[in-house]
């Protein structure tokens, strides 16, 4: 009834304004704006909506502070523990002097500690120590919880029955998990301090489960520092290399009576001092050669220069049985071209061709009668045979001088091989000399190891180590959780906001218009007449 109502009237104020805008005839005529939200639109939202928003505040207030008065007291206990330097971070290394170095790093000294606390075999050794259902009794009467939310994850639905020894065994990992997701370790800030916490529903089972890890973890931690059966690895190295350095010792002295060591430095020296002298004359054959060779070179281009013969006369007369044999020629080629005249005329081609042997014997013969001929006697030349000579016997002597080289060369690889054999004996020598060291410096590492082992063994027997409890686990007075006034202040603070926001939300979604504002906004014209409900 009340939104037709709403209709109603929106519609008669769009009827009257059209007619009002129609009579204005005004030009630039504007919708009224939007109007913005107000402190007194959120006023109007609230009381609007105030059950709503005091149901949900006393709903939330209530919810938590019943929450809180009934869930279950949750006690922590906390113990601290002194992380020193120790015997752990000090070795002795393989080294001549063996000096003690100290490796020590704070930060990874203080994490690996942390971890091996938060280990699960230090908290299964509590557990065992203690006892699954005395620590968690819910794992006898099967209650919810902490420990009933691990075992719905670890126990099948369909596995419902157990041998007692799947069931100790299934209240042991139980125990272990849940004791673990309650177990709480870390480094105190600068400073070499790890605190151990650990939370429970019983105080006194809190203080005894810390104290209990705690005076674990103390044996625990000997136990993973120390090299199992040191002492005796140790004490049998030691042994076996106090007899290897004597039988090396019993080799270097036999390898020196052997070799005749005390005259080793001498024999060398007189080695060197000859191999050198061979090296000078080896030196002094190579320059000669080397001259020969280019005295050889010379020679040969003298030889090369120098004419084998020389002439010793010379005889000169003209060829005259050619010029004879060109004469009676000429005298035949006449007689047959008289002949041939008295048949033929001057122009006949017989004629012409005789005429032309003619003029060419006629040539032939008058440049035979200009050469003249002659014969020259030669001998053997006197400088070309002492250069040969010469050459002769610079070859034989770069061929004496290569075959002493030869020599030389193999004297010298005499000399060279016997100064190896002597290197060789001087390196098995300091091979061994060295072997004597290293095992006189690796007895003595490992003699010095055996006594640090066997201090070690002591102080672990005495339970002297680098941890230790600072500050035992008591019994905690107060509970940690719940803390009942937080938890009854966030629920205020959760219901104010929460009811303001839940009524704010569902104005937001109500799209009624309710007001004249609205009206407005929502059709961008001004109301005219609003007419109020009647209430019965």
């Amino acid at each position: 009834m009340r939104r037709a109502w709403h209709t109603l009237c929106t519609a008669l104020n769009r009827a009257t304004y059209l007619a009002i805008f129609e009579l204005e005839k005004g030009e630039g005529m504007q919708a009224p704006e939007i109007s913005q939200v107000s402190l007194r639109d959120v006023f109007i939202v609230i009381f609007k909506h105030k059950y709503l928003i005091l149901l949900f505040f006393f709903a939330v207030v209530l919810t938590v502070s019943v929450g809180t008065l009934l869930a279950r007291p949750s006690y922590e206990a906390s113990a601290q523990i002194l992380i020193k330097l120790g015997r752990e971070s000090v070795f002795v290394p393989a080294s001549a002097d063996m000096r003690p170095v100290v490796n020590y790093n704070r930060e990874e000294r203080i994490n690996s500690e942390i971890e091996i606390l938060k280990s699960r075999s230090l908290a299964e050794k509590v557990v065992l120590a203690l006892g699954p259902i005395v620590i968690y009794e819910s794992l006898k009467d099967q209650k919810p919880g902490l420990v009933g939310r691990i075992k719905a994850s670890i126990i099948p639905r369909a596995e419902k029955k157990l041998t007692p020894d799947e069931r100790k065994t299934l209240n042991l990992n139980l125990a272990t998990s849940a004791l673990q997701n309650s177990l709480e370790v870390e480094g105190v800030s600068k400073s070499n301090i790890v605190q151990v916490s650990f939370k429970h529903h019983d105080a006194r089972m809190a203080a005894m489960v810390v104290n209990n890890l705690a005076e674990i973890y103390l044996d625990h931690h000997l136990a993973v520092h120390k090299t199992p059966q040191s002492h005796k690895f140790f004490q049998e190295q030691s042994e076996n290399l106090k007899a290897q350095l004597t039988q090396s010792e019993e080799t270097l002295k036999a390898l020196k009576k052997q070799h005749n060591i005390t005259s080793l430095s001498e024999e060398r020296s007189l080695q060197l001092a000859q191999a050198s002298q061979l090296r000078s004359e080896i030196n002094k054959t190579s320059s000669q050669v080397i001259e020969t060779e280019k005295r050889i070179r010379q020679i040969r281009k003298q030889l090369a220069a120098t004419p084998r013969t020389i002439s010793q006369g010379e005889e000169t007369n003209s060829n005259q049985e050619l010029i004879s044999r060109l004469e009676g020629r000429l005298v035949e080629l006449e007689l047959e071209e008289k002949q041939l005249l008295a048949k033929y005329t001057d122009h006949s081609r017989l004629v012409q061709h005789v005429r032309e042997e003619i003029g060419i014997v006629k040539q032939k013969l008058a440049a035979q009668e200009k050469k003249s001929y002659g014969r020259k006697r030669s001998g053997v030349n006197p400088t070309y045979q002492s250069l040969q000579q010469e050459l002769y016997r610079n070859e034989a002597e770069l061929n004496a001088l290569k075959a002493k080289g030869q020599t030389q060369q193999s004297q010298l690889a005499d000399y060279q091989a016997k100064l190896e054999g002597l290197n060789q004996i001087e390196v098995k020598i300091n091979q061994l000399q060295q072997q004597v060291d290293v095992d006189r410096q690796n007895y003595r590492l490992y003699l010095a190891k055996f006594e640090e082992s066997r201090i070690s063994d002591a102080m672990d027997a005495e339970r002297i180590s680098s941890v230790s409890l600072l500050e035992p686990a008591r019994q905690p007075m107060k509970p940690v959780s719940p803390r009942v006034m937080l938890n009854i202040l966030l629920a205020i603070f959760l219901g104010a906001f929460g009811g303001l926001g839940l009524a704010f939300l569902i104005d937001y979604l109500d799209d009624s218009l309710e007001t004249v504002e609205a009206v407005e906004e929502h059709l961008q014209m001004p109301v005219l007449l609003s007419v109020g409900e009647e209430r019965n």
